[in-house]
């Protein structure tokens, strides 16, 4: 019995430690313009590449769309505002190595364009504000954070 209470102790601490370890780093976007804006992050330089915005693809038919699959939610980032970007991936190291290029797309939004054109256009023409291109490297020497300054002007894909 002792033997037992040993090998599975042993089993549930291997195990523990086996597991990936939650990686709670986040992309902060702080919003120095003077526009509520939106930010989006992305593999390539299209703002679909990521899971999160399959009911903006082209082509996506609504009656497909199962009562479980909510609509992503889309955080405003008002004047003067930190956020966090909530279409993170799980594990950041994991995300970055399998880029092709080693960056990640930072796609910046102002809502005033999403108010006037809606996010399917906005998805359609891949239209934003800034795409910051960015590493690992970069995000642990600017602490996580994005500033944003709303001086740029407005690139379509």
């Amino acid at each position: 019995m002792l033997k037992l209470k040993i090998f599975l102790s042993l089993f549930l601490l291997i195990t523990f430690y086996a597991c990936d370890k939650l990686d709670d780093r986040e992309l902060l976007v702080k919003n120095n313009s003077d526009k509520t804006v939106y930010s989006i992050i992305s593999e390539n330089d299209s703002m679909y590449s990521s899971g999160f915005y399959y009911e903006y693809q082209e082509g996506f038919d609504e009656n497909k769309k199962g009562d479980y699959d909510a609509p992503f939610i889309f955080q405003k980032i008002r004047k003067g505002e930190t956020a966090a970007n909530h279409d993170r991936p799980r594990y950041w190291d994991n995300y970055f190595n399998r880029l092709e290029d080693k960056q990640a797309r930072l796609f910046i939004i102002q809502k005033d364009s999403v108010d006037k054109y809606g996010w399917k256009t906005i998805f359609k023409k891949n239209s934003y504000s800034k795409k910051y291109l960015i590493t690992i490297k970069q995000l642990d020497s600017l602490n996580w954070t994005i500033e944003y300054n709303g001086k740029q002007q407005t690139y379509k894909g």
